[in-house]
């Protein structure tokens, strides 16, 4: 009882202490729930914990993290064969990283959670008026956890504080838009209480990173459940969010370059170097933390030295076993300079050594070719062959961009108005940066034809295409945006899967259900937890 006890706890948040055989136990700190939580300073440091967790859901060692969890699933990138399960849509309840993908969304909902139940109990503020502001980053943050989980697997179990028993773990799947709102509401919230800024500290979210997080699930809500309304809505927060004190980098590779982290185009990204006042997330639970025995520190997930071990970051070149689709490398346009940003390709020296094109399916020795003759780029240029492990990267993944926001704004004006004129001004804005990253790449203007403006005088329909291949080509491999607009694109009615796109391998088109809409509840939830009922198909 005590072990199922154990792993209901961490699958929906009970706070335990592990390493002890009893629960009962009492801490042999000074710190507990009765004196920690009670300042201005300890909410500034509790406040992280939800952020941190972002690092464990990016922690790639074990092999379920960012690339496994995200990206395969979606017409973008193919692993190495064809007989992984995620790229193929041959997903089981056993799946491990959909598994690991739930049970640290969780996660961070309790260490959200925790801090919502302090707070009120928190008796030694210097100024109570702030507390307002911790509530709401906690609840940006929970909102953020149950975004992931909502679009994921669905009507998910809802918990809003730390439960302390096994029967409050016990909580069956949420009602139909019941999680949504619950979304919503901490989102509004946040938007409210949250500062414009933090001053000299990055990596906190922001009123504008709540505004532009609340038109995202909007927009995803008036798809996913056929509410117009809610267009008028995502509008109304994304406008707010794009008037922000944010503007499209001239060069688009900026976006990804370590030395450009936290950038004007910026309203939210992973925080993978832990340390100073530009980053305060800390360290994965998995990997160690800042100020670890072991010599060197070189990232939260990553210390070279006696004893030390690397987990290098996913969007690293994905440990060389992902591949760029053909699908994906046709999409951009002649002189796209977007292209280059995004993948190696077979005419270029990679590494210092050419690239070889793959042939074969026997296991990778080296990250120098691929059987599509694209590999990723993206967080990844310039190549470095002094860099060991070659896939290592501190580099922030970026999660909210503007030309994020100005597309979602586009297509919310264009669907929620039919505003053709108003969508093909703010996609133009970012075909516009790509012309401008062509003449810094090429030092000349780019001929007339190449990254031309979108028309205005076309059908809604024909301005959505266009649409939609931006969004593709301007965000390719970042978080799982493709396969997410994939499914509510389809769920809108807008195109059909999978006829609508090519995957990877031939069995992903074939293997594709409407069940693949949602991802499998993972089996040992169902097993502790009778109230839980599996997704539909699985």
């Amino acid at each position: 009882m005590k072990r199922t006890a154990l792993v209901i706890a961490a699958s929906l948040g009970v706070a335990i202490v592990l390493g002890c055989h009893v629960l009962d136990t009492e801490p042999l700190g000074t710190l507990t729930d009765q004196t920690f939580y009670q300042t201005e300073k300890d909410f500034d440091a509790a406040t992280l914990a939800p952020y941190s967790t972002m690092l464990n859901l990016t922690y790639d060692q074990n092999g379920m993290g960012w690339w496994d969890g995200f990206l395969l699933p979606d017409d973008n990138v193919q692993y190495r064969d064809p007989n992984r399960e995620n790229d193929v849509f041959n997903w089981s309840a056993t799946n491990v990283d959909f598994t690991w993908v739930w049970a640290t969304a969780y996660k961070g909902v309790m260490r959200a959670n925790v801090i919502l139940d302090q707070l009120p109990r928190a008796t030694k503020f210097v100024d109570p008026t702030k507390k307002p502001r911790y509530e709401a980053e906690a609840k940006f943050m929970r909102a953020w956890w149950y975004f992931l989980l909502a679009r994921n697997w669905g009507d998910v179990p809802m918990v809003t504080s730390v439960a302390t028993s096994i029967a409050a773990t016990q909580v069956g799947n949420s009602q139909p838009g019941e999680v949504w709102d619950l979304i919503e509401s901490d989102l509004d919230f946040a938007a409210t209480n949250l500062p414009a800024d933090y001053g000299t500290e990055k990596g906190r979210a922001t009123k504008f990173t709540a505004l532009a997080l609340l038109g995202k699930v909007e927009l995803y809500r008036a798809q996913w459940f056929n509410q117009p309304a809610k267009y008028q809505e995502a509008i109304g927060h994304l406008t707010a969010a794009a008037a922000g004190p944010f503007s499209l980098v001239p060069d688009y590779r900026d976006n990804f370059r370590e030395q450009t982290e936290n950038n004007s185009e910026s309203l939210f990204e992973v925080q993978a170097t832990a340390g100073d006042n530009i980053n305060a997330w800390g360290a994965t639970d998995l990997g160690g933390a800042a100020g670890h025995a072991w010599p060197i520190y070189v990232s939260p997930s990553c210390y070279y030295g006696t004893g030390g071990g690397c987990a290098p970051k996913a969007w690293g070149e994905g440990y060389g076993q992902i591949d760029i689709t053909p699908s994906l490398a046709s999409e951009f346009e002649a002189g796209d300079p977007r292209s280059a940003a995004t993948m190696y390709s077979t005419s270029e020296d990679y590494g210092g050594v050419p690239y070889q094109m793959r042939t074969d399916t026997s296991p990778p020795q080296a990250v120098l070719w691929s059987r599509t003759g694209h590999t990723p780029a993206k967080y990844d240029r310039p190549f470095d062959a002094n860099r060991f492990p070659n896939n290592l990267s501190t580099n922030n993944l970026r999660l909210i961009r503007l030309a994020d926001v100005l597309l979602l704004l586009a297509e919310s004006r264009l669907l929620g108005n039919s505003d053709v004129a108003g969508a093909a001004a703010l996609i133009n804005q970012v075909r516009a940066r790509a012309r401008q990253t062509y003449t810094i790449v090429n030092g000349t203007a780019p001929p007339p034809t190449v990254l031309a403006d979108v028309p205005t005088g076309v059908t809604s329909d024909s301005l959505m295409t266009l649409l939609m291949h931006e969004r593709r080509v301007e965000l390719a491999l970042e978080d799982s945006y493709r396969y997410d607009d994939l499914v509510r694109w389809h769920r809108a009615g807008l195109i059909t899967l999978p006829n609508a796109v090519t995957f990877g391998f031939p069995e992903s088109n074939a293997n594709w259900q409407p069940r693949n809409l949602l991802k499998p509840i993972p089996q040992r939830e169902l097993d502790v937890n009778p109230n839980l009922k599996q997704n539909t198909g699985y």
